[in-house]
C-alpha cells in the first residue's frame, strides 16, 4: 500500500502532467484574433529620433480644428514591453489654446502583457490618483457612439523653476478589440479568458489613453477638451464602435 504523502505526490506530478498537456494542446490550437484598430505604415521614433518600429496604430496625422504631432515612444517603454507589441503617440493642440493632449496607444501581438494598469506608469511618473470615475465619452463621424472610458484625476507635486508647484492631470483610457469595447480591467481580462477556452481565439486588445494636465481645479474643464478631441480623433483609427447614442 502506497504511503499518503507518495500517493499525494503521485498525484500532484499526474495533474500537473495532464495540465500541461491540455495547456500545449492549447496553446497549439489558439489563433490571434484581429485587432480593433487600423493599423499604419508610419514608423514608431523613440526620444533619439531613431526609428523603432516600421509601423504603429493609425492615430491621424491631421484632425480639423486641432494640430498634431508625432510623439516619440522611450526606450524604457519599447524594452518593458514585449517586442511585438505595437504603438503609437501623438500630441493634439487646439491652435486658439494654449491646450496640449497626449493619445497613446498600446495593441497586444500573442503575449497578453503588453497591456497593464496605467496606475504603475501613472504613480512612477509622480502623479498620484485623487479621484477614479467611470463615465463616457460621445463619439463623431459617420457612425456616432458612446465609448465608455474611465477618468483618472491626477495631482503631481514638484518643482517648477525651482519653487515648489502642484499641478493637475486628467488621464482617460478604455480597451478595444474586434467587436468590443470597454473601461474595465476585469471585463477585458475575463473576455479574454472566455474567448481562449470557447473560441480558441486569443483577443488581441488595444490600450487606448489621453492625457492633459492643467491648473488645480481646471480638471472638468480639461476633460470636455479632451472629450472634443476624441470626438475627432477616434473614429479615424478605431474599427469597433459602440452603443448609438
Amino acid at each position: 500500500m502506497i504511503a499518503k504523502p507518495r500517493l499525494l505526490a503521485l498525484l500532484t506530478l499526474l495533474i500537473i502532467g495532464v495540465s500541461a498537456t491540455g495547456l500545449r494542446t492549447l496553446r497549439a490550437a489558439v489563433r490571434l484574433g484581429n485587432p480593433g484598430v487600423k493599423l499604419s505604415s508610419i514608423p514608431v521614433l523613440d526620444e533619439h529620433n531613431k526609428v523603432a518600429r516600421t509601423n504603429s496604430i493609425a492615430l491621424p496625422v491631421n484632425v480639423p480644428g486641432f494640430d498634431g504631432r508625432l510623439a516619440s515612444i522611450t526606450r524604457l517603454e519599447l524594452d518593458y514591453l514585449p517586442p511585438d507589441t505595437t504603438y503609437a503617440r501623438r500630441f493634439y493642440t487646439i491652435p486658439s489654446e494654449q491646450f496640449a493632449v497626449q493619445a497613446s496607444a498600446v495593441l497586444m501581438g500573442t503575449d497578453r502583457t503588453s497591456i497593464h494598469r496605467p496606475e504603475y506608469c501613472l504613480t512612477g511618473q509622480g502623479w498620484n490618483i485623487v479621484r477614479q470615475t467611470a463615465t463616457n465619452i460621445q463619439i463623431g463621424g459617420t457612425r456616432p457612439f458612446t465609448l465608455p472610458v474611465q477618468r483618472y484625476d491626477l495631482t503631481f507635486q514638484g518643482e517648477v523653476n525651482g519653487r515648489p508647484a502642484v499641478r493637475s492631470g486628467v488621464f482617460v483610457f478604455w480597451f478595444v478589440t474586434e467587436g468590443q469595447t470597454t473601461a474595465s480591467h476585469f471585463e477585458r481580462q475575463w473576455s479574454l479568458i472566455r474567448n481562449l477556452l470557447t473560441k480558441q481565439t486569443l483577443q488581441r486588445w488595444a490600450y487606448i489613453s489621453y492625457f492633459a494636465d492643467c491648473a488645480p481645479g481646471q480638471e472638468d474643464g480639461t476633460f470636455r477638451r479632451i472629450g472634443q478631441i476624441a470626438a475627432a480623433t477616434v473614429p479615424e483609427f478605431q474599427l469597433t464602435t459602440g452603443a448609438t447614442p
